[in-house]
């Protein structure tokens, strides 16, 4: 049985290829378009060359595109996100409607409908987004600033107070929708105003110039894609800039950073002014639990505290940085951090923040509150985002599974199955919530519009002469790794309602590569890569692999991946066959919550109970007593095709009853009634 926690780092690109890299890159002018190769690591492939079809992720690639996303564009432009840009752009005499973060709302959504476009062929949409793409660069300055509140408040007030006014973060979003414009259309307007924008970045902020950094983390890990769709390295250098002068004081020269005399900001008798209420906020906020990661530099931060999105944004561009920068310190912070959070700060569906302090951040170790979790959609998304990379920097399968558990889990969650009905908090109890169709605050809605979408980009990965399978959906991926090693891949499986998948290799010609298959640490008898959450038993039925009809071991190695090398050919077809039995799942003893109580998994699901499904039983009163057998049914008429578990339980301690559960990215699409995830469990006689 292969340890998920025992450290390994594959480096794949070795010292001489990383000088000719870059070498290579000296050589690239600052529009090209072609991504540069990676320095270390594996490289994703990304979600244009896979396609979803079918399956499990297939229909919700549908509707994401046919309801959720003109959805969020309806609602966004009528909320004013669009005519913002218009009042900016000096066109639109009516008011400036929302605040300072509004146009990262609409860039996202921007960026998920661009996503889609490259998946399906809709002219309307694909009109209605170069509408209002011109319309949003209608309103760029001459020195490429473009963020429509500024430009309306007065251009003196930009870059007035980065912590608070999600400049940095609204500049970020509008990269990384901008790289994915070009991707689609290969038309470079989009991309350029982008670059326009950094370059005005880069004049303002970096050594000798200012010493700044934002207070909401996003435009580190877009510096990095604008870096690798330009091959312009100041991109690079800026990210790594901000992500180094965290943890220090800032102004026109960079100093050490006290918190003893931060928190000082001398409060004056009698009524404060404006500036002085920002003033002592500011400083409150920058030292409270480390809610900006501002606290330390972050080489010296080994644990996760703080909001969660944030960290979750900034982990994922320090991951980024150790690949494609020499970053001392960065992964041995990075590891840490990891740990922290997988061992002892994240919930059973991969959701991460307490809102302990009221800053929806991580709180204590093991202080994981059911009803009053956090566990923000974006905080799902940003953490989905950090598993990717550093599945892709340490090409270790350990970061595969927690990547799978939340998307299946934590982010589902946040969308409705009808797609247009959303989720900004997902507690792991409720006395009876309901989805929202739209949030004023659209970080959200507009996120989940976008991360859907880009699904596919997280399934498969590669490597010098190895194929990665990180997820298993129903679909097809075009791979072209080094040497010019091209080769197709075709699944077929109803995962996560059957572990069974078949794999279709091939190659352009025949070739001899390395076909890597992740093993799920759920069917390995582990919930989680740590001892956080511990399935009742680890004897799992054995996982079945044939290669051509013939047996093979399924048996992972270290890196937790079946490692199937041989020469490939044309129609070679890899059989994978994971059992998903039942799991009850109890959390580590410090989690007090959970004292007494079970949790049910099957496959990379974790299942809740809803009201609806128990008529007349109080779900706080009902027990699942030890000794009762679950089975798993699939309902296809039933929250658009679930497996549902059924089991014995008892009402009120001793009135039997039938225990109904359902996967819980599915709850709330009912009748509003209670839920939970976590089920008492009556004590041993």
């Amino acid at each position: 049985m292969t340890n998920r926690n025992a450290s390994n780092n594959p480096v794949f690109v070795n010292a001489s290829q990383r000088t000719l890299f870059v070498l290579a890159l000296s050589f690239l002018t600052a529009g090209a378009q072609a991504e540069v190769p990676p320095r270390q690591g594996l490289e994703g492939v990304n979600h244009n060359r896979v396609e979803l079809r079918g399956g499990f992720w297939g229909p919700r690639l549908k509707t994401q595109h046919e309801v959720t996303i003109p959805h969020a564009l309806n609602s966004l432009e009528k909320d004013g996100h669009v005519t913002n840009f218009d009042k900016a752009a000096g066109v639109y005499d009516g008011p400036l409607r929302g605040h300072h973060a509004f146009d990262s709302d609409l860039h996202k959504a921007l960026e998920g409908a661009v996503d889609s476009l490259q998946h399906f062929d809709d002219p309307q949409l694909r009109k209605r987004v170069d509408a209002i793409l011109d319309r949003i660069l209608a309103a760029q300055q001459e020195d490429g600033f473009l963020i429509s509140y500024f430009i309306v408040q007065g251009l003196d007030k930009k870059w007035d107070d980065l912590r608070l006014e999600h400049q940095m973060y609204n500049a970020g979003h509008f990269f990384e929708m901008a790289v994915e414009h070009n991707r689609l259309t290969g038309d470079s307007k989009v991309l350029d105003a982008a670059k326009r924008f950094a370059d005005h970045i880069d004049s303002v902020f970096g050594p000798g110039k200012r010493y700044d950094v934002d207070g909401h983390q996003e435009v580190e890990l877009a510096l990095v894609r604008l870096y690798r769709a330009t091959g312009d390295r100041r991109y690079l250098d800026l990210s790594r800039f901000f992500l180094d002068e965290r943890g220090y004081a800032h102004g026109m020269e960079r100093k050490p950073f006290d918190p003893k005399t931060a928190v000082a900001v001398p409060k004056p008798e009698g009524p404060q002014t404006a500036e002085q209420r920002s003033a002592n906020f500011r400083a409150r906020l920058r030292v409270r639990n480390g809610r900006m990661q501002d606290h330390k530099p972050v080489v010296e931060q080994h644990e996760a505290i703080g909001h969660a999105v944030r960290a979750g944004y900034m982990y994922s561009a320090m991951a980024d940085m150790v690949r494609f920068s020499d970053a001392p310190g960065y992964e041995r912070a990075l590891d840490d951090i990891w740990s922290d959070v997988v061992s002892r700060k994240m919930y059973l569906t991969g959701g991460v923040g307490t809102g302990q302090y009221g800053d929806e951040g991580y709180g204590d170790p093991y202080l994981l509150p059911n009803e009053s979790a956090y566990c923000e959609s974006c905080a799902a998304i940003a953490h989905v985002l950090w598993e990717h990379r550093m599945n892709l920097l340490k090409g270790q399968a350990k970061y595969a599974d927690v990547m799978e558990l939340t998307l299946y889990n934590g982010v589902l969650a946040g969308i409705e199955i009808s797609g247009d009905r959303f989720c900004y908090e997902n507690p792991l109890a409720s006395g009876g919530g309901r989805r929202s169709s739209w949030i004023g605050l659209a970080c959200c809605p507009s996120n989940l519009a976008r991360i859907i979408p880009q699904v596919g980009g997280f399934a498969y990965a590669w490597g010098q002469q190895q194929v990665y399978v990180n997820l298993y959906a129903a679909g097809e991926a075009s791979i072209k790794m080094d040497k010019g090693v091209k080769v197709k891949l075709t699944q077929q499986t109803e995962y996560p309602w059957d572990g069974r998948v078949r794999l279709t290799v091939t190659p352009e010609q025949p070739s001899a590569f390395t076909v890597c298959l992740r093993i799920p640490g759920w069917a390995l008898g582990h919930p989680v890569p740590s001892d956080l959450y511990r399935f009742a038993s680890t004897k799992v039925p054995a996982v079945g692999l044939k290669v051509n009809g013939k047996k093979a071991s399924a048996s992972p190695q270290e890196d937790g991946y079946v490692h199937l090398q041989r020469k490939w050919k044309a129609g070679d077809v890899v059989e994978l066959d994971m059992p998903m039995p039942v799991q009850r799942v109890y959390a580590h003893e410090k989690v007090k919550e959970d004292n007494g109580k079970v949790a049910l998994m099957r496959g990379p699901l974790v299942y809740c109970l809803e009201a609806v499904d128990q008529p007349g039983v109080e779900l706080a009163r009902l027990a699942l007593p030890r000794e009762s057998d679950l089975r798993a049914e699939h309902r296809d008429g039933l929250l658009g095709g679930v497996t549902v578990l059924e089991g014995k339980a008892l009402a009120d301690g001793q009135r039997p009853t039938t225990l109904t559960a359902v996967p819980y990215y599915a709850w709330q699409n009912r009748e509003k009634g209670a839920m939970t995830v976590w089920i008492t469990q009556p004590a041993k006689p």
